[in-house]
């Protein structure tokens, strides 16, 4: 057994009286894919069966909410309140059970975090009242009364009895993240003083009673209990209060326990953390949990690669590990590590792209490397009638090495173009900055990609109008990105002036060698940001200058990302920050420069600096397009060279486009009825 690859990892594991075949877990993750009035849809139970065919143990299907009234998390939510839902279960189980996987449904009620506009009178219940932030005269939520709780009780046990209708081999109930049983169980949110609140023990009457409920429902099939080990919120629960609570949890009828973090609304960046995290930060909690109880123990995190699973296994942190956004980057992740070849993995960055496509209220799930992600029901793109046709990409980022690997996988013959000596564009320069190495990864995947692959690739190689449009090619991507936004400020070009996305990019030799003047980067958003920590690092004292307040600093930034990105440059002790104001002027001052700021009351300042670095943006680069256009070429600008944007949209664009150019040579269809 020992000679099998991650031998602790797939190893079959019980939860009470269910095996499952390996010690991984799929993490319950909202997709946003239900149908109408929470009804599992065609698009949900390919979401799922792709990730049940690519090897995991056991999959906790996304939270169900239980009573649709006063409990709705999301718009598309999945609901099980009526057997008029049941078929939608009963195909969505079968899916999963047929790839070999257990199927686990996670029970949910909103509580205070329900979307008010989808409840039946606009507002949210809770333990308490809960005060509007924004006016604390009104109420965000309003305490349940007594005769609704035990209703809500009596809500889990029905959507029990239907999910074991449905044939779930298990279910989960959802007690983290600040959800109704969190909020029951959490003092910060629980200040009632009758038999449902007070002390602890009252605290816990909810999740017992639900527990009860559910168990009732059940019969022999196992019931988890995910809670927060630490809510990380003021007077919330900690990790020393849910050792004491865990076995109180057991005792209610807990036959596992799944150790999340955090709470949404005070701390949503330890729910999803951000890219800086690191990764299996969690795993001390869950084996402090498992220490204090004896039934099964779910990890869950932060865990990117199958070496850090098997070894938390291994070493007694957890008995499964959870897999949440790994398995949206790569549905195969299981049978790829089962193999032995991890290498094949296509890594999860932490970039939470996911978060921001599933955050609208017309947003999916997704994945910023995974572009089928959601999309499981699109047909591979084929070339169909244009097989074996010239494609050309131009650019050899992220977008561009996507738009490649597809269009070789559909059938064209594919060149890459990157003027550089070395693939990935723009992946580069947003891998430089401190804690962001993790998006070397994706290069390295893609870069094995593409030696893998029938793709041919010219580096260092400027590709012109003429290059790219000899022999009329089937099409011509331009991933070429975007080039700097000119900024009419006197004395801009002066050498002493330079472009901070160069500096990201590895061109360091405009960089002072002493630190004897200050660095000013003139920009406060993303870029600029990264740039000035990223000289920070380098030992550079830094003055960032920035035309808007110092609370908007990286206001596009992904939200998690950019809540510790903030953190960390107010506390940099070689940063200082200028904000409401413009560079007006910058003059040569023999070896460094002065600038002249003005604020945004008109005063004047001057500053001396070493070195002037410019990050006010990128603008597409639209001139080869258009010429492209002009002689009739077909192309598609995808990622920076269409808008400025992130690596998903680059790569999520280049699928789009070439989705698109092979249902335009496939065959058309007629319907048998």
């Amino acid at each position: 057994m020992q000679d099998r690859p991650y031998p602790n990892l797939f190893q079959p594991g019980r939860i009470g009286n269910l095996v499952v075949r390996n010690r991984t877990v799929m993490a319950p993750m909202s997709t946003n894919l239900s149908g109408p009035g929470g009804a599992v849809s065609p698009e949900q139970i390919a979401f799922y069966r792709a990730r049940a065919e690519g090897g995991v143990g056991m999959i906790v299907v996304e939270f169900c909410c239980v009573e649709p009234a006063t409990g709705r998390s999301e718009h598309r939510q999945l609901i099980l309140d009526s057997v008029a839902k049941l078929d939608g279960h009963q195909r969505l189980v079968a899916a999963i059970k047929k790839a070999g996987a257990a199927a686990c449904l996670q029970l949910q009620h909103g509580g205070q975090g329900a979307v008010r506009a989808l409840l039946s009178d606009g507002m949210a219940v809770a333990p308490s009242d809960v005060p509007s932030r924004r006016d604390p005269s009104r109420l965000s939520a309003r305490a349940l009364t007594h005769d609704e709780i035990e209703h809500l009780v009596e809500c889990f046990g029905r959507t029990a009895e239907l999910a074991v209708q449905a044939g779930y081999d298990a279910l989960e109930l959802h007690g983290a993240h600040g959800y109704l049983l969190t909020s029951f169980l959490s003092p910060m949110s629980n200040r009632r003083t009758d038999a449902w609140g007070g002390d602890e023990e009252r605290r816990l009457q909810f999740a017992r009673r639900v527990i009860a409920r559910v168990k009732r429902a059940l019969g022999s099939r196992p019931l988890i209990y995910r809670l927060s080990a630490d809510e990380f919120s003021p007077f919330g629960l900690n990790i020393d209060d849910m050792v004491r609570i865990a076995p109180k949890l057991q005792a209610a009828g807990a036959d596992a326990l799944h150790v999340s973090i955090g709470t949404g609304w005070t701390g949503l960046d330890k729910v999803i953390e951000p890219m800086s995290t690191p990764e299996g930060w969690r795993l001390p909690y869950a084996r402090r949990l498992r220490a204090a109880v004896t039934i099964p123990v779910i990890g869950v995190g932060q865990i990117r690669w199958p070496e850090m699973a098997d070894r938390a296994v291994a070493d007694g942190d957890a008995d499964f590990i959870a897999l949440g956004r790994t398995l949206l980057a790569d549905p195969a992740w299981p049978a790829k590590a089962m193999r032995g070849d991890p290498a094949a993995i296509r890594p999860c960055t932490s970039c939470n792209f996911c978060v921001t496509m599933h955050g609208a209220e017309n947003g999916t799930i997704g994945c910023a490397e995974n572009p089928r992600t959601g999309r499981e029901l699109d047909p591979l793109p084929d070339a169909g009638a244009l097989r074996g046709r010239r494609a050309v990409v131009v650019g050899g980022g992220p977008g561009g090495i996507a738009a490649a690997l597809m269009l070789d996988q559909a059938g064209f013959a594919t060149e890459l173009y990157e003027a550089r000596d070395e693939l990935g564009g723009g992946l580069i320069a947003s891998a430089a900055p401190p804690f962001k190495e993790k998006l070397l990864w994706y290069l390295t995947y893609l870069e094995r990609r593409l030696r893998d692959s029938g793709v041919k690739v010219v580096l260092g190689t400027r590709a012109g109008p003429a290059l790219v449009a000899a022999g009329h090619p089937a099409i011509v991507v331009i991933a070429a990105g975007g080039r700097a936004t000119p900024m009419p400020i006197e004395g801009g070009d002066l050498p002493v002036v330079h472009n901070a996305y160069d500096v990201l990019m590895g061109d360091l030799s405009m960089l002072p060698a002493s630190a004897g003047m200050p660095v000013i980067v003139y920009g406060g958003g993303e870029t600029g940001c990264e740039t000035a920590e990223f000289l920070c690092e380098r030992g550079h004292e830094v003055v960032l200058v920035s035309r808007s307040p110092a609370g908007q600093l990286a206001r596009s930034a992904e939200p998690m990302y950019r809540t510790v990105l903030r953190q960390r440059l107010a506390c940099n002790p070689r940063l200082r920050i200028v904000d409401r104001a413009s560079i007006v002027a910058i003059a040569d001052a023999g070896g460094g420069a002065d600038v002249t700021l003005r604020a945004e009351d008109g005063t004047a300042s001057a500053l001396r600096a070493s070195l002037v670095l410019i990050a006010q943006g990128r603008t597409p680069d639209t001139s080869m397009t258009a010429q492209l256009i002009a002689d009739g070429i077909p192309v598609v600008a995808i990622g920076d060279a269409l808008r400025g944007g992130r690596i998903g949209d680059a790569v999520n664009h280049a699928y789009d486009a070439i989705v698109a150019l092979c249902a335009s040579a496939a065959p058309s269809r007629q319907l048998a009825c």
